[in-house]
């Protein structure tokens, strides 16, 4: 962050005006004597003066780039105060006296020392058009460093938020304080003490700012792009469900997990079916102001300190299914809460950005760097985890971790139990963990009993009021005749069917409402229901076997094939290209940026196309990784994502009958990672044309190129 460095450019504003002040004041000795002594300082202030005017110049730009009004008024100033440099500089040449003795000597001093007195009106002028030349580089320094400073705190606050890091109200105060210094910087001007005072508040607002660019250059090298993906994936709990979970005024909890948040007890584990809503719950719980609020009554109004994990087997990311994903995040976490911690926790790194600080602590971790590199090693995260663990302890602080899906981990069960051993020995930490109900995870954490809870044995009430409040909410349901008598009990056998699996319910309730659309009666869903498969894997079977029409077939299956393939999750306008018969179409297609009513006509079509093929066992979903992306003109062709409905249809897919089935059904010439590849190049063709869509690393467009690049196949050796 240029502006932002230890002395930032606003400083030379004033060290620019103390060396010119001090020329002039020279300069105004030069007419009394002549004498040698100030002729050698005025001609070493004339050379700092060079040295300050080439630093304050903007620095040159390429030949036909635009620079503003401000920055050409700088630079044509910069040229005249060289100029009067270098002029200062010819008169004290001729003013030098040569070395001699004698009488010639005192002569050359005499005859110098009237020089003197016929130059003073040349040196007059010249201190009086430098003056003059002083005062503007002034003003125009500064109204030039303001605004670069703003420019440099704008994107500071930009990365505080895509970082999520916990520093938007101190960047926010930077700001105003940089302001007031500025608003004041003329008066500020006119005598040494206040020109240093001013200095002195630009040097220590500018190293705050250099801090806190520090720090999330820091944070960056543990935030990958996927970090919170899984998270907005899962679907929010339907409303007045899993509210059980806790002790209200109205119910007693049947569960004990409302007694463990309050407790000294560092474990709590969450099990149950797939597709039972182990994620839901989690997701629940960490968003739920109610979890915060009894863990602090644990952590006993000392500061609370919380992070949280979703593993994602069917993540694109290997980092979503790993040891070093979940360490990464949690230390990311942390530190984003508590940067002030981030010194310590790396002292070797932060010195290289400030090195005449010293970082260290009694809580020193044992790092492993290179350069300014950190470590991502499990051993070398878990190293720093239990120092930065312990320095929030002594600072009365306690913390909590959620971690979903230990069995979506794709190493060994083994290994994840051992994780966790090493988790729970960290101090002032407690864990709520969820998982499947693993025979490992069933040893390790299901011995107490008060300890956990299974989704099925509690959710039974969330299933009532979702099935009810969905159907008996439907127009097309309320209009049945028996809907009171007969259709009560159809939705009973519902509840009794679904066993516990709540994403078996939720399959059966889009399949009535889909019949009642087509004006089913009870007794018509009544049969519905009986033919349903009990089954989650017979029941997708099903789907894609009888619901799927034999048009659809062959793209349904290219979708399915490209969206297990894809290195991340692919923007659902990309999908508008697959089927597409001509195998060189992306490579035809005309660059040019899309109409939004043309954007507008793909998008909806797309998603009624992805409804036809793959019955909702594909679903869209709005992904984005910074509110700036949501704020573009055209964020609808890069943040509606497809994904998978759930883990349990990734797992289907992925069986051997079924891709057995999938290459039946599309073209023996379909390969999927060129699927992926033309449709990224297609998509990359009609995208915007303005330059936040096409910037480095995080743009919309230089995500695609990394699909694209991802898929695409190695050139083949001659």
């Amino acid at each position: 962050m240029e502006a932002l460095a230890a002395v930032s450019l606003a400083g030379n504003i004033l060290q620019f005006v103390d060396t010119t002040k001090k020329l002039i004041s020279t300069t105004r000795q030069i007419s009394n004597l002549g004498a040698r002594k100030e002729n050698i300082e005025l001609a070493s202030l004339t050379r700092e003066l060079q040295t300050w005017i080439k630093r304050v110049t903007p620095s040159e730009v390429e030949q036909g780039a635009q620079i503003s009004e401000e920055e050409k008024s700088i630079r044509s100033l910069g040229a005249q105060c060289n100029e009067v440099a270098n002029q200062l500089l010819g008169v004290l040449r001729k003013l030098e006296p040569k070395k001699s003795s004698g009488t010639l000597g005192q002569v050359e001093v005499f005859h110098k020392a009237l020089l003197t007195e016929w130059k003073k009106g040349e040196v007059e002028a010249l201190q009086a058009r430098l003056e003059r030349i002083g005062s503007n580089v002034q003003r125009l320094l500064a109204s030039y460093d303001a605004r670069r400073i703003s420019e440099q705190l704008s994107q500071l606050e930009k990365e505080n938020s895509r970082l999520q890091a916990h520093r938007g109200k101190d960047i926010e105060s930077l700001g105003k304080h940089f302001g007031r210094i500025f608003d004041d910087l003329g008066k500020k001007l006119e005598n040494e003490s206040s020109r240093q005072q001013t200095m002195m508040a630009l040097v220590g607002a500018a190293t705050k700012g250099s801090r806190f660019a520090a720090e999330q250059m820091i944070l960056e090298q543990f935030w990958f792009g996927a970090i919170n993906d899984r998270h907005n994936d899962i679907r929010d709990a339907h409303r007045n469900t899993m509210e059980w979970i806790f002790e209200t005024n109205k119910q007693r909890s049947p569960a004990t997990f409302d007694e463990w948040l309050t407790s000294d007890d560092n474990v709590y584990w969450i099990s149950g079916k797939p597709g039972s809503g182990k994620s839901t719950l989690m997701k629940f719980l960490c968003d739920n102001p109610q979890t915060l609020e009894r863990l602090s009554i644990w952590a006993q109004s000392n500061r609370l300190v919380y992070a949280s994990y979703f593993f994602w087997n069917a993540g694109r990311q290997e980092l979503q299914k790993s040891h070093e994903g979940l360490l990464r995040s949690l230390v990311y976490q942390i530190l984003r809460t508590c940067p002030d911690l981030i010194p310590q926790a790396y002292p070797d790194i932060w010195r290289l950005y400030f090195p005449s600080e010293d970082g260290s602590t009694k809580h020193n971790p044992k790092q492993s760097t290179t350069g300014n590199t950190i470590s991502s090693t499990v051993d070398a995260l878990l190293a720093v985890l239990r120092d930065i663990c312990a320095a929030v302890v002594d600072l009365g602080s306690k913390i909590c971790f959620f971690i979903d899906g230990l069995d979506e981990y794709y190493g060994e069960p083994t290994d994840m139990v051992e994780l966790i051993r090493k988790l729970r020995s960290l101090p002032g930490v407690k864990m709520c963990l969820s998982s499947r109900e693993w025979n490992e995870f069933e040893f390790e954490f299901g011995k107490d009993g008060t300890r956990k809870l299974y989704m099925q044995d509690f959710n039974r009430g969330d299933i009532v009021t979702y099935v009810h409040d969905t159907l008996t909410n439907d127009e097309n349901y309320q209009d049945l005749e028996d809907r009171d008598t007969a259709g009560k009990a159809l939705l009973d056998e519902i509840v009794e069917a679904a066993n516990g699996v709540f994403l078996w319910v939720f399959l059966v309730v889009r399949s009535f409402r889909e019949g009642l659309l087509n004006g089913d009666s009870i007794t018509s869903l009544k049969r519905r229901l009986d033919t349903l498969p009990r089954d989650l894997n017979q029941y997708f079977e099903r789907i894609i076997l009888t619901d799927v029409a034999g048009f659809y077939r062959g793209q349904c299956a290219e979708m399915f094939s490209a969206t297990l393939e894809g290195a991340e999750d692919i923007p659902l306008i990309a999908y508008w290209f697959m089927g597409e018969e001509d195998p060189d179409y992306a490579l035809k297609l005309e660059s040019k940026p899309l109409t939004p009513q043309q954007t507008n006509a793909r998008f909806k079509a797309i998603k009624k196309r992805l409804i036809a093929c793959c019955k909702g066992m594909l679903e869209v979903q709005h992904v984005a990784s910074s509110s700036e992306e949501t704020s573009y003109p055209s964020s609808i062709l890069f943040n509606w994502k497809v994904n998978f409905l759930h883990r349990t249809v990734r797992d289907f897919l992925l069986l051997d009958e079924t891709q057995d089935l999938l290459r039946r059904w599309y073209s023996p010439a379909f390969n999927p990672h060129e699927c992926i590849c033309r449709a990224a190049l297609a998509q990359i063709k009609i995208s915007p044309e303005e330059s936040e869509y096409w910037a480095a690393n995080h743009s919309p467009v230089a995500q695609l190129y990394r699909l694209f690049d991802h898929h695409c196949p190695a050139p083949k050796p001659e």
